[in-house]
């Protein structure tokens, strides 16, 4: 019992540490390719020919915020064994030239929703920025991943004697309620500037950015006996992190274990990085087609392999069990 402790609790720390390091899906995908890469997977580029070896590990991202991992097996396969999860939450994305004064007074920041989230957990609590940031170079347009890693804005709630209502069922507005204050005039035309500052550029070759907001605060666990974990973006990088695990200590000997993470599943899935685009497909003919199989090959394939959806689901609430199934109740 106490060495199934310990690996649970190793496990759990591994895992909170993804977390906290994973503040949105471009910085989630880079941490898993970190570990792939650690644990002998090659990459592989869409681009380029794919030259596969038969016990082989590799793994392909696309748009930096999604990833495809397989491990294949020293004999010839007959399918393919996958489990699919998501890297993005629900979050408040930051728009283009954000700025936004206020009785010339103070600066806050224009946002808009990304997927369905609870407002209320946003408000009152230290943030950050993070994501992606497209710049001009001498080569044509470049990316850079940017987290600035402190505590920078906050979204202030409104004090309960101006708001009477806010324990009534209030309906926050996202383009009034929701927009977090970055400072005071003083720091007017700074955000721009800090972001080019932490990735070491110009401003003026900042041409776009993929930015978000995160909270600050780390992951945890809590309870009596320490039995619970407390964390933003459980959904889905909890999934995707016990997946990733899982194909780490995979040993597949008639099936390509395989470990795929899609984007945008808040918001539909419907993109070239979404589970609903042919991303996976094209990457199950090109593994058969370095191995010099054909197309019916790949519908015999499909009729041996097997298919996880790996997305969390609700546990039975504590103050709402009337909201569970009344048979099917998860603890």
């Amino acid at each position: 019992m106490a060495e199934k402790e310990a690996s649970a609790r190793k496990f759990t720390k591994k895992l909170m540490d993804f977390l906290d390091k994973s503040v949105n899906a471009f910085f989630a995908v880079e941490n898993m390719k970190e570990i792939l890469q650690a644990e002998g997977f090659s990459p592989l580029y869409e681009g380029d020919d794919w030259k596969l070896e038969r016990g082989g590990k590799y793994f392909v991202t696309r748009n930096g915020s999604a990833l495809i991992a397989f491990h294949l097996p020293e004999k010839p396969f007959q399918g393919f064994q996958i489990i699919a999860s998501h890297s993005d939450s629900p979050v408040f994305k930051i728009k283009t030239d954000p700025e936004m004064e206020v009785e010339q007074a103070y600066i806050q920041l224009n946002v808009e929703k990304y997927g369905g989230m609870i407002c209320a957990p946003w408000l009152d609590r230290p943030l950050s920025v993070a994501g992606r940031v497209l710049i001009r170079t001498k080569k044509g347009v470049a990316s850079k991943l940017v987290n600035l890693d402190r505590d920078l804005l906050l979204i202030p709630n409104l004090a309960i004697h101006m708001n009477r209502e806010v324990n009534d069922g209030y309906s926050f507005n996202a383009q009034k309620d929701m927009l977090p204050l970055f400072s005071t005039m003083e720091g007017k035309g700074k955000f721009k500037e800090i972001i080019a500052e932490a990735i070491s550029v110009k401003e003026e070759d900042i041409l776009d950015w993929d930015l978000f907001l995160y909270n600050r605060q780390k992951a945890c666990v809590f309870g009596a006996c320490e039995e619970f974990i407390g964390s933003g973006r459980l959904d889905d990088l909890q999934c995707a992190f016990s997946s990733l695990q899982g194909l780490l200590a995979a040993k597949p000997k008639e099936s390509v274990a395989m470990h795929c993470v899609f984007d945008n599943e808040e918001v539909g899935s419907g993109t070239k990085q979404g589970a609903d685009s042919p991303f996976l497909k094209e990457v199950l003919h090109r593994i058969l087609y370095a191995f010099r199989l054909e197309e019916v090959d790949y519908y015999k394939a499909l009729q041996n392999s097997f298919l996880i959806s790996a997305d969390n689901a609700h546990a039975v609430h504590p103050s709402h069990p009337d909201k569970a199934d009344p048979v099917n109740r998860p603890y």
